[in-house]
Parts: C-alpha cells; sequence; structure tokens
C-alpha cells in the first residue's frame, strides 16, 4: 500500500457509487438460520464459559474459561450490531430482541447504541465530534493536566495494553451504559432509561449468582466474581477498543474539522480501513474488520462481508486502504498515530512532529472546499462533555 503525498497532483477518481451499490448488492441477502445459529451457539458457548468459572476443578481451566467467555460476549456484540442494522432478520422485532440480548453481557444500553452508532457515526464518522477514538489536536492535548496527558499516553501504549481503560473510561461509561441528556435527545431519553434499567436488574442478578458461588460450588465468592465479571468485561472491552480504533485509524486515514462530503468527495472506503486477518479468523470473529465496505453499505449482514469487501476492493481499488494485521504493524501505528493536526491534515506525535506524509492531497483538499459537506450536530440543548 502506498501513503497518498499531499503534493500530489491528482487524486484518484470515486467510483460512482451507483456502481458501487450495483456491485454489492448481491451480497445483501438475509441469512436468517444462520444468523440464530450463531446467535444460539455463542450465547452457548457463554454459559459454557461462566459454568466453567463455576465449576471447573482447576484454577487455570477457570482462568481459561474466563477468557473464552469475554470472547464470545465480543462474538455476541458483534451479533447485537448487526442485529440493530437490522441484518440478521426479515422481522423488526426479531433484530432488536437479538440485538438486546447480544448487547446484555456487555452491558450496553441499546438505545444509546442506536444513537451513538446508527446516528452519529456513521453519517459522521471521522469527524471531530466525539466519537471512539478520535485523535485530540497538539493544543487540545498541550491544555489537559498532567493527569490526562497521562492518560493519553496509557490509551496508546504498545500491544493494546491501554485499549480497556480507554474505552471503559472514555465511551463505555459515558455512550454505552448510562442514558445522558448531554448526548441523547430528549425524545429518547425514556426509551433508554428503560434499557438501562434493563441491564441493571440483569447485572445485580448476574453478580447475586457469582456472589453466591460458594452455596453451589466450589468456588470462592472473589474467584467467581473475578473470573465470572471483571476478567471477561476486560477482555470484551479490549477487544471491542481495538477493533473500533483499527477501524479507523491508519497513517494514510485521515480526520476533518468542519464539514465533509463522505458520498462522493471523500468516500466511506476511502476513510475506513481494510484490516486484513486470514480467513479463519475472521470467520471466529463474525467478520468484524471488514469494516469499509460495511459503512459503504451498512445493510450487508456479516456473514457476507468477506466476499462483499473483496468486491469492494476490486471496485474501489484506488481508494481502499488495506492493511494485513501484525502487532509489528499495531506498535507502529499506536507509535505514529497519537495526535491529528487537523490543518495539515497529518498524524503528529506528542511533541507536534509529523508521523506520516499526509493523505489528503491538494486536489482532494481543493475538492472538499468546493462540495457541500456535513458534520454533525449535537442534539438541541445538549452540552458536549468534557473530553
Amino acid at each position: 500500500m502506498t501513503s497518498r503525498s499531499a503534493t500530489a497532483e491528482t487524486e484518484p477518481a470515486p467510483v460512482p457509487r451507483e456502481h458501487v451499490r450495483r456491485a454489492l448488492a448481491p451480497y445483501l441477502a438475509l441469512a436468517p438460520g444462520r444468523a440464530l445459529a450463531d446467535f444460539l451457539i455463542d450465547y452457548a458457548c457463554y454459559g459454557a464459559a461462566i459454568a466453567g468459572v463455576l465449576f471447573a476443578p482447576w484454577l487455570a481451566a477457570k482462568i481459561l474459561c474466563s477468557l473464552v467467555a469475554g470472547i464470545k460476549i465480543a462474538n455476541l456484540g458483534t451479533l447485537g450490531h448487526d442485529a440493530a442494522h437490522g441484518n440478521l432478520f426479515r422481522r423488526r422485532w426479531q433484530n432488536r430482541l437479538v440485538g438486546v440480548l447480544s448487547f446484555l453481557p456487555g452491558l450496553y444500553n441499546y438505545q444509546l447504541w442506536i444513537y451513538d452508532h446508527h446516528q452519529v457515526h456513521h453519517p459522521f464518522n471521522n469527524g471531530r465530534h466525539r466519537d471512539s477514538w478520535t485523535p485530540l489536536s497538539k493544543a487540545e492535548y498541550d491544555a489537559l493536566p498532567r493527569f490526562r496527558r497521562w492518560r493519553e499516553h496509557l490509551y496508546r501504549m504498545p500491544f493494546g495494553l491501554g485499549f480497556a481503560p480507554y474505552y471503559i473510561i472514555e465511551r463505555w461509561w459515558v455512550v454505552r451504559f448510562f442514558p445522558r441528556a448531554s448526548l441523547l435527545p430528549a425524545r429518547l431519553m425514556a426509551s433508554a432509561w428503560r434499557y438501562f434499567a434493563l441491564l441493571v436488574v440483569y447485572l445485580s442478578g448476574f453478580l447475586a449468582l457469582l456472589a453466591c458461588a460458594p452455596l453451589y460450588s466450589s468456588t470462592g465468592t472473589a474467584t467467581a466474581l473475578i473470573l465470572g465479571f471483571v476478567v471477561p468485561f476486560y477482555v470484551w472491552q479490549t477487544l471491542f477498543a481495538f477493533s473500533v480504533l483499527v477501524h479507523h485509524t491508519h497513517p494514510d486515514i485521515p480526520w476533518f474539522d468542519g464539514a465533509v462530503d463522505r458520498k462522493d468527495t471523500v468516500p466511506m472506503e476511502q476513510i475506513a480501513l481494510h484490516l486484513a486477518f486470514p480467513y479463519w479468523f475472521s470467520f471466529l470473529v463474525h467478520f468484524i474488520c471488514e469494516h469499509p465496505v460495511h459503512h459503504v453499505m451498512p445493510r450487508i449482514p456479516y456473514h457476507q462481508l468477506y466476499a462483499a469487501q473483496r468486491r469492494l476492493n476490486e471496485v474501489s481499488s484506488e481508494l481502499i486502504v488495506y492493511q494485513r494485521f501484525s502487532f509489528a504493524w499495531l506498535n507502529d501505528m499506536l507509535r505514529r498515530c497519537k495526535l491529528y493536526d487537523y490543518e495539515r491534515n497529518c498524524w503528529i506525535d506528542y511533541d507536534g512532529r509529523p508521523t506520516a506524509a499526509s493523505p489528503v492531497t491538494d486536489a482532494l483538499r481543493t475538492a472538499m472546499a468546493r462540495s457541500r459537506g456535513t458534520m454533525y450536530v449535537p442534539p438541541h440543548g445538549a452540552t458536549a462533555p468534557a473530553a
């Protein structure tokens, strides 16, 4: 993959959107039987893993089951994401039911997810509103107190050691769990509170079940709570934070401060990363990293994404940002993509030094200035929370 230089005279022309839609239309077919089977299998595996935490005779087996439980919460979260898009079943109530149930173990408020993911992230991704892993500018970073700057360093530590702290602190508690008038339109607050009440009932019951483990197993309360809840939740948050980071963070992917036309001028496949894994791994994670095609056509179900992404790579080959995964690449990306210079459109380090060439060419910059773009506007009367 070749980085785009900001001094280039020309910009690859976006493929007409109608041509892209026609090329991807064959991949819209639903498979309700497969979706239901995957949902039931993932839930059964999650339940079996929790049972293993409680009843396995060896600590090593309990720890292994705890890790598996976290992975299965992530799998369920992927299915919940697809259900919220209406991509699993033909009836709306079926998608909603499976979506709500899929998000329960991960403690995601279904209404908050629908609003933040569908009405904020999808139309306005890579913008300056508060979103997952929105990079700070140098001025914003310098204005932070010392402890907050330390947290920014923690979040982008090598090997993803700061992924879970980032997502728990910056995203889950703020926009995934507890309803806040500063982030949600008033018309949706009642629904968000009902889903929050459901999460509280579920969490209370689940924690009570784990706390009472000595009454029905040889596992102590502390072990049950740590391995049955804390570790799986941490694994889930780590995996989810990783996925949303790599979906839109790469030296060749720009972010924007202002209105941007994401349809024709800067198509979605230009601002989302295709992070490639072997097929067997993509299958196990429900193809969550075939991400550009999901932004181009969100109604493609997860089991069609692998083939659809490769078709998009053919149709829009000049714009696709493609990267094979390796831990060496991950660490290099975390080293280079710390802050963003929104004026020069390039990634910089904490000292303000550019770490990559700008992916915004002169031609693209001119086209953006001439286009009619959009940007996120907070709900009426809302005040954005402090970063």
